[in-house]
């Protein structure tokens, strides 16, 4: 399978911004070992299309992005070919992948029912976590143990303009406090979130990464924390992109964040980070070395009932 490979369909189910980071490492073991001429990406991201504007920087080489699936029938004949090599269904909903597997193709791999759809076939039992559990099925394909890769190269742009803001000669810690899905409880009690970053503006300057939209939130920050800073407010609004969040972690003493969009962001800073996650951890957590996890359903906690003095413990032990 490895050495005829041209064309992969990589198929993700999921819609945000960090759904899109999660694939990162597996499209990148994609090209590292299958160096196909093109993965074609599809997304039910509400025609964001996250790697042609914001995650632009992130792109893998070879990536396409498709942008309707809804016809399949038709979509072999956009490309000039008469079926893709690899089909890698990222969904584990029996109904989606038995319609995903109606597209022309030679290998199919899926997640669901623990890959029992998949072409070729491997007795394996799917991971939870979505970063690692395609990595694992191919690793047994072609005889391997590689592990999730979470390096990226920070365009120098990016990089520059991020030192410029942060000086040398000050330490930073990040903090990421904000939740992009309404439905489900994710964040830190604000007023546990103060005393915190109060605590370490006696040495550090506290970071944060809060898009601009929160007006509110960021006016209190500002107001009841010492030396609060907001770095995004410094810049020019084409570099206010995920790749500058990036750049800014990788620059903090560490950084504190619960499960959003923009713990992956900082997943790639190659920096330690400390992520509280109130449930699915174990699905959607970064598996690279530098990131401390406290689950909160293990610990018999919720998340917004966590004190300061408990944030404080888990991160000076870890």
């Amino acid at each position: 399978m490895k050495s005829k490979l041209k064309n992969i369909l990589f198929i993700n189910t999921g819609g945000g911004i960090g759904d899109a980071l999660t694939c990162l490492p597996t499209l990148n073991y994609i090209n590292k070992y299958f160096s196909p001429s093109k993965i074609f990406y599809y997304s039910d991201d509400l025609e964001k299309f996250w790697f042609e504007d914001k995650l632009s920087e992130f792109k893998p080489s070879s990536l396409i992005t498709v942008k309707n699936l809804m016809l399949v029938r038709d979509l072999i004949k956009k490309f000039n070919f008469d079926k893709f090599d690899l089909i890698i269904d990222n969904n584990t909903r029996f109904k989606n992948t038995l319609i995903y597997k109606k597209i022309p193709h030679k290998y199919f791999i899926s997640p669901c029912v623990n890959f029992l759809l998949s072409k070729p076939l491997f007795f394996i039992k799917k991971n939870k976590n979505v970063s690692i559990r395609l990595i694992e099925y191919l690793n047994k394909s072609l005889k391997i143990n590689e592990k999730p890769n979470y390096q990226i190269e920070i365009p120098n742009e990016f990089s520059s303009l991020a030192k410029k803001i942060m000086s040398s000669d000050k330490k930073y810690i990040g903090f990421s406090i904000t939740a992009g899905h309404p439905t489900r409880v994710k964040e830190f009690n604000i007023n546990e979130i103060i005393k915190l970053a109060n605590y370490y503006s006696k040495n550090f300057i506290p970071t944060f990464f809060i898009e601009k939209n929160y007006r509110e939130l960021k006016d209190r920050l500002k107001q009841e924390i010492k030396n609060s800073f907001f770095p995004e407010e410094l810049i020019d609004t084409k570099f206010q992109k995920p790749m500058f969040v990036t750049a800014l972690g990788a620059l903090t003493e560490f950084n504190i964040t619960i499960d959003n969009g923009i713990s992956h962001m900082l997943s790639f800073s190659n920096n330690k980070s400390y992520n509280f996650y109130n449930d699915y951890s174990k699905k959607f957590m970064p598996l690279n070395q530098n990131s401390k996890i406290f689950d909160c359903k293990l610990n018999k906690k919720k998340i917004d009932n966590l004190s300061f003095q408990e944030i404080l413990k888990f991160i000076e032990n870890n």
